[in-house]
């Protein structure tokens, strides 16, 4: 499992993350979300998870080894993968290429880079694989610069995907994303994390996404952890609902 022990981070006098303690991966495939108000200190646990911040007190635990220390690099390496808010490709690539460099970056081939992987069949199986698995056979040979903007976001998630990772970490992967991609792009990503696996931990301000697709929620507020459940609890708790929606201020 990958655990978080009592994580606290504060940036001056603001604590961003206060005393959290979350379990993730009980359960493979999980597709868990993380919820709370803009400040909640979503995207602070999240760096703190992948080793992008490192915390003030407390230790984040792989499979019972402290990993606390360990750089992001390293974490990738142990099977810790993420993806961020704004879109990370390389513009002028095409999606397989794109696909090609994190495929044998992650088999240990970066010196084939620009050699586009000839004689190594084995990189060009899980380019393809990837392609499939994230629908983007339509546009497998377009430059990421101009790919409608869920595609970019599915791209940006498959590079993390083919990575190779047991854990997947995404800072609002619908950010941005029209209402008729949204769906698309989340169950494409649900489809693929359940199918192989992968336990993926989500940031996401839709609460239709999350009461449709999530198997546990985590509710964040002023970075502590307010609640933690399934998502009915959106439904269920008053305290919540006014913290994320408003609910109830006006009563």
């Amino acid at each position: 499992m990958l655990e978080a022990r009592n994580l606290r981070k504060s940036f001056g006098e603001l604590v961003a993350t206060d005393d959290i303690t979350l379990e993730f991966g009980k359960e493979a495939g999980e597709l868990v979300f993380i919820v709370g108000p803009n400040g909640a200190g979503k995207t602070t646990f999240i760096n703190l998870l992948t080793g992008f911040l490192s915390p003030d007190e407390g230790s984040i635990v792989l499979d019972g080894d402290d990993i606390t220390g360990m750089s992001a690099n390293g974490r990738v390496d142990a099977g810790i993968a993420r993806s961020f808010q704004v879109v990370k490709v390389f513009e002028e690539m095409t999606v397989r290429e794109n696909l090609r460099t994190v495929v044998l970056t992650e088999q240990g081939k970066t010196w084939s880079l620009f050699s586009m992987a000839d004689g190594h069949e084995e990189v060009e199986t899980k380019v393809e694989e990837l392609v499939e698995k994230f629908r983007l056979e339509d546009t497998a040979d377009t430059v990421a610069e101009e790919l409608p903007h869920g595609d970019r976001k599915l791209l940006d998630v498959a590079m993390s995907f083919g990575l190779d990772p047991d854990y997947l970490l995404l800072d609002e992967p619908t950010s941005g994303v029209s209402t008729r991609e949204k769906e698309y792009v989340i169950e494409t990503i649900v489809e693929v994390g359940r199918a192989e696996g992968v336990t993926t931990v989500t940031i996401e301000h839709d609460m239709d996404i999350v009461t449709e697709y999530a198997d546990r929620v985590v509710a964040l507020h002023q970075g502590a952890v307010h609640g933690v459940g399934p998502p009915t609890m959106l439904e269920t708790d008053d305290e919540l609902r006014r913290l994320l929606l408003g609910v109830g201020d006006d009563e």
